[in-house]
C-alpha cells in the first residue's frame, strides 16, 4: 500500500466532517480548560484533535515562535489523554439513554430499574421535592455536585429554600484553613464569589522567573492538567533546578527532577520544622520582607518552637532524620539551597494536606515561603490553594434574565460530612448527642440551621469518592429519595438511585453550564486567564438524553417558581431548547463584542462576527507580565494579609483567642504548625507512628492517575486493560516480607475496608508506603463480611480503606491517606 494511497483513504473517511471546538473542563482539572477540536460527521464525533487555533502548524512551539510569545501566553492548550478519549464514554454500551425508576431495594443486585417516561420521571421528582419542602424548609434537599464552596447546589434554592449549602471543597480542604488563620486568605470571596481579589495564584510563565522549584507532594504533570506541566518542563529545559519531595518516585520525578527526596508519608511537618531551623540557624530569612510582612510576636514564638526553648526539643535535621526517613545532611542541605535561591516557587501541593492533621503542614509550608519572602513577588509561590489569578480581559456572558435570589442558605455541614449528617441526625433525633456534638461532627455553623438531609440529588459520582465508602452506603440507603442524571448503568451512585435520568456529556451534547454555574464561555481558573472558548453542543444525545437546564426549568415550574428560575426559556421544549439557549449566548457575545468600555481594545482584541466566531471560537491575548501571587495588591502598595495583625502571623492570634470548637470547624487546632498537637494524645490516625501501625503497617497513598479523572473514565474501554492496569504498589522489600510477586493477587485491608486486586511490585514507592491510585469504581463480589456487608471490592477503590476520622482536630480536609495491611490472596492475575 503506497503512502499516498493510504492519505486518501483517512481523507476519504474524514470527508464531510464539521470542526466544533470545547473544552472538557472538569472538577479535577483545575488549572486547564484545555481546548479541544472535535470532528463531527453527521450526528456522531468521528475524531478529537488537540488545540490548533494558535501555532497551528507547529508541533514544537517553543523552538518555533520564539521567547517572547511563550511567555505571552500564547499557546496551544492542548488536552490529555483523558480529553483525547471522550468517545469510550460518548459511545458506551452501559450508556443510561432513558429515564429509569427503581423497582425494590437501593444496592447493588437488590432491585431493577424500569423505563419510565420523562413526565413521570418530572412529575414524581416536583411531588417529593414539593413534599419535603412542605414538612422540613431548611437545609433537608442535597445536591452533590455543587454543594461546596458555602454554596447550595441544589438549583431551586434562591427561590424555594430547602437546599443544603456545604463548605470546604474536594481538593484545597488540607490548605484553607492554614490560609485563612496564617495568611488571613479566604479563597471563597475571591475564587468562588469575586467580591475581593485577594488572587494568591499564578500564571504558568511565571515558572520561568524562579531560580528554584520544589514539587513537595505534586506530581503536576499527572494531577495538573493545562499550561503549568508545558511551563515546568521549559523550565526544566532552561536549567532552572527542580526538586521533588514524595514518598513515590513519581512521573513529574522521573521526566522533571534534579533532585528527588524520598519522604514517609504523612511526616512532611517534621522536615519542614527542620529546614526552618536551619534557617534561623544560618540566618538566611528575609528580614527585611519579614520585618514588612510579619508579625513580630509570632515570628518570635514560632522561633523559640523550632529551636526548643519551648519544649526543650530542637527542631533539628537530626531530629526530623528519624521521623521522615530524609537522611538529616539532605535536609540541612536542602534547606540552605532553598534559602540561599530566591525567588523560589516551592508548592506543597493537595495531597500531602489532604490527611489527618495535614493542616499543620500547608501552614508550615506557608510560612518558609513567607520566611524567605518567596511567598509574593515573581517566581515566588503562596503554596496554599493557589486559586486564582485575575482575568485579562472580561468574558462574554448570556443574560438569562432570572430573579434576584431570594434564600441564601448558611453552610450547614462539611461538604464531606454527608455520611455523618444523616447517620448522626437519627442519634440526635432520639436524643443520643447534644445539639453540639451533632454540629462539631458534621461542621455545622452556630448560626445555620441543622443538617436534615431528606433527598439526595446524585450527578456525580459522590458515594465512591469521598471517604469511607461503606459508610456512604449505609447514610445513603438511611434518604428518603434519591435522584439525579449519570452516565452508567453499573455506576456506584447509580445502583443507591431511586429515579436515574440519562446525562449528556456537557462538553458535546447539550448547551448546559459547565462545573459551578460557569457558562460556555470557558476560561480556565489560574494559570492561563488570556484566553476564552465557547462551547456549542455539537452532536444530539443518544435516547431520550435532554440538557439538565431543561429539566430543572420543568421542575421549577411544576413548583410554581419557573418564570423566576429561567423566565427566557420557561415554556421552551426540549426539541428546541439548545437552539433558544444559543441566541441568549448569541446576545452576550455581541454585547461583550461591542467593547463599550473600551478593555478588549486595551488587550488587542478585535472581535468577530459571530458566525465567523463559530467557526474558531477561542479568543487569546497577550499576557504582558505573568500573574504572580498577590501581584495586584503589591503593585497599588498594599498588604494582603486579612489578619488580626493585618500581617502573616507564624502564631495565629485567632486562634490563640478563638476555640474552633465554637465555629464550623468543629474540632481544635493549634496557633502553630506543630508536630505534636497539645489536643492529641497520639499521633494522626493515619500516621505511621499511629498505634494502628501495629496491625496495619503499610502507609496507603491514593494519588490520581493520567488516566482517571476523578472517576470519570473508569468504565471507558479506551483508558483501561493494556492502557492502564489497576494495581496496588507495594515496595520490593515490604513486598518480599510477605511473599508476594508482581502481579500477585492480594487482599488489601483495614478495619474499613477489604480489597482483592493485583499487586505491582516496585521500587518507585518508598518502604512502608503503599499506593492505589484514586478513581477506580467499587465493585462488589458476592462475598460479605463484617467489614464489607456489601461486598468485597474487586475494581480497587481506595476510599474503601480511608476512615472518616477528624475530631478531636477540625473537620474541614477531606481525607486520602490511611493505613493498610496487604497479604498474598492468591496466585498471579492473568
Amino acid at each position: 500500500m503506497s503512502k499516498e494511497f493510504a492519505i486518501q483513504g483517512i481523507k476519504n473517511r474524514h470527508a464531510g466532517e464539521k470542526i466544533c471546538y470545547t473544552t472538557c473542563l472538569q472538577n479535577g482539572c483545575w488549572d486547564a480548560a484545555c481546548i479541544l477540536k472535535v470532528h463531527v460527521k453527521g450526528d456522531k464525533i468521528t475524531a478529537i484533535d488537540p488545540d490548533d487555533s494558535i501555532n497551528h502548524t507547529y508541533g514544537r512551539e517553543d523552538a518555533v515562535v520564539g521567547e517572547e510569545k511563550i511567555k505571552q501566553g500564547l499557546i496551544q492548550m492542548r488536552p490529555c489523554v483523558m480529553g483525547h478519549s471522550w468517545k469510550g464514554d460518548l459511545y458506551a454500551e452501559d450508556r443510561i439513554l432513558y429515564p429509569l425508576k427503581r423497582i425494590g431495594a437501593r444496592g447493588g443486585g437488590q432491585g431493577r430499574f424500569e423505563r419510565i417516561s420523562w413526565d413521570e420521571a418530572i412529575d414524581t421528582i416536583a411531588a417529593r421535592i414539593g413534599e419535603t419542602l412542605a414538612k422540613y424548609p431548611d437545609a433537608s434537599i442535597l445536591h452533590t455536585h455543587h454543594s461546596f464552596f458555602e454554596i447550595s447546589g441544589f438549583p431551586l434554592t434562591p427561590y424555594t429554600g430547602g437546599g443544603i449549602a456545604g463548605w470546604s471543597d474536594q481538593s484545597t480542604s488540607g490548605h484553607t484553613a492554614a490560609e485563612k488563620f496564617f495568611l488571613g486568605y479566604n479563597m471563597v470571596p475571591t475564587a468562588i464569589f469575586g467580591t475581593e481579589d485577594r488572587f494568591p495564584g499564578f500564571e504558568a510563565p511565571d515558572l520561568l522567573n524562579s531560580k528554584l522549584i520544589v514539587l513537595w507532594a505534586w506530581d503536576p504533570l499527572v494531577g495538573w492538567h493545562g499550561a503549568v506541566p508545558y511551563y515546568l518542563k521549559l523550565a526544566r529545559e532552561k536549567g532552572i533546578p527542580i526538586i521533588v519531595i514524595d514518598p513515590r518516585y513519581t512521573l513529574s520525578a522521573e521526566v522533571l527532577a534534579d533532585q528527588y527526596i524520598p519522604i514517609r508519608p504523612g511526616t512532611d511537618i517534621a522536615m519542614m520544622l527542620a529546614v526552618a531551623q536551619v534557617l534561623y540557624e544560618k540566618e538566611l530569612w528575609d528580614k527585611e520582607f519579614v520585618a514588612e510582612n510579619v508579625d513580630p510576636d509570632g515570628f518570635a514564638k514560632f522561633r523559640a518552637y523550632v529551636e526548643g526553648r519551648e519544649d526543650g526539643v530542637a527542631k533539628t535535621p537530626e531530629w526530623a532524620e528519624s521521623i521522615c526517613a530524609v537522611p538529616a545532611e539532605t535536609i540541612r542541605a536542602f534547606a540552605e539551597l532553598y534559602g540561599r535561591s530566591a525567588p523560589v516557587h516551592l508548592q506543597f501541593h493537595y495531597s500531602g494536606a489532604k490527611r489527618h492533621l495535614g493542616d499543620y503542614a500547608a501552614a508550615a509550608s506557608m510560612i518558609l515561603q513567607s520566611m524567605t519572602g518567596n511567598i509574593v513577588g515573581p517566581g515566588g509561590c503562596e503554596s496554599g490553594s493557589i486559586l486564582g489569578t485575575p482575568r485579562h480581559f472580561p468574558l462574554p456572558a448570556a443574560d438569562f434574565q432570572k430573579a434576584p435570589m431570594e434564600y441564601f442558605p448558611k453552610p450547614s455541614f462539611c461538604t464531606h460530612k454527608f455520611a455523618e449528617a444523616v447517620l448522626l441526625r437519627e442519634k440526635f433525633d432520639r436524643g443520643d448527642i447534644s445539639e453540639k456534638d451533632f454540629r462539631n461532627a458534621v461542621g455545622c455553623r452556630p448560626d445555620a440551621p441543622l443538617p436534615n438531609i431528606r433527598i439526595v440529588v446524585l450527578e456525580n459520582n459522590q458515594l465512591n469518592n469521598h471517604q469511607q465508602i461503606n459508610k456512604r452506603l449505609e447514610a445513603i440507603r438511611k434518604v428518603d429519595f434519591v435522584f439525579g442524571f449519570q452516565w452508567h448503568l453499573n455506576h456506584l451512585s447509580t445502583q443507591h438511585m431511586d429515579i436515574v435520568l440519562p446525562a449528556p456529556l456537557h462538553m458535546f451534547e447539550t448547551t448546559d453550564t459547565f462545573l459551578n454555574g460557569q457558562q460556555r464561555f470557558v476560561s480556565g481558573p489560574c494559570a492561563m486567564r488570556n484566553y476564552f472558548v465557547y462551547c456549542r453542543k455539537m452532536v444530539p444525545g443518544p435516547g431520550e438524553v435532554r440538557a439538565k437546564d431543561w429539566f430543572w426549568t420543568q421542575v421549577a415550574k411544576r413548583l410554581g417558581v419557573g418564570e423566576k428560575f429561567n423566565p427566557r426559556l420557561v415554556d421552551v421544549g426540549p426539541e428546541q431548547w439548545d437552539d433558544e439557549v444559543e441566541k441568549i449566548y448569541k446576545e452576550g457575545y455581541e454585547t461583550w463584542a461591542a467593547d463599550a468600555g473600551g478593555r478588549l481594545a486595551a488587550a488587542g482584541i478585535k472581535p468577530l462576527p459571530w458566525e465567523e466566531f463559530l467557526r474558531q471560537p477561542v479568543v487569546r491575548a497577550p499576557i504582558d507580565e505573568p500573574f504572580y501571587p498577590f501581584k495586584n495588591w503589591l503593585e497599588r502598595g498594599e498588604k494582603p494579609w486579612a489578619t488580626p495583625s493585618g500581617k502573616i502571623e507564624f502564631s495565629s492570634k485567632y486562634l490563640e483567642q478563638t476555640d474552633l470548637r465554637d465555629t464550623e470547624y468543629g474540632g481544635q487546632m493549634d496557633p502553630m504548625p506543630v508536630w505534636q498537637p497539645s489536643y492529641m494524645s497520639e499521633p494522626a490516625y493515619d500516621s505511621p507512628f499511629s498505634p494502628r501501625a501495629a496491625k496495619y503497617p503499610l502507609s496507603l497513598v491514593t494519588p490520581v492517575t493520567p488516566y482517571r479523572c476523578l472517576s470519570c473514565h473508569d468504565q471507558n474501554k479506551t483508558m483501561r486493560d493494556e492502557v492502564y492496569r489497576h494495581r496496588v504498589w507495594i515496595n520490593t522489600a515490604d513486598a518480599k516480607k510477605r511473599g508476594i510477586s508482581d502481579n500477585d493477587q492480594v487482599l488489601v485491608y483495614n478495619e474499613f475496608g477489604q480489597i482483592v486486586m493485583p499487586a505491582h511490585v516496585t521500587s518507585k514507592t518508598m518502604p512502608g508506603a503503599a499506593c492505589i491510585h484514586f478513581g477506580a469504581w467499587y465493585t462488589p463480589n458476592a462475598v460479605t463480611t463484617e467489614t464489607m456487608p456489601y461486598g468485597i471490592d474487586i475494581n480497587g477503590a481506595c476510599n474503601l480503606l480511608i476512615g472518616d476520622n477528624h475530631l478531636p482536630h477540625t473537620v474541614n480536609a477531606l481525607l486520602t491517606a490511611g493505613l493498610v495491611e496487604i497479604k498474598r490472596f492468591g496466585g498471579a492475575m492473568k
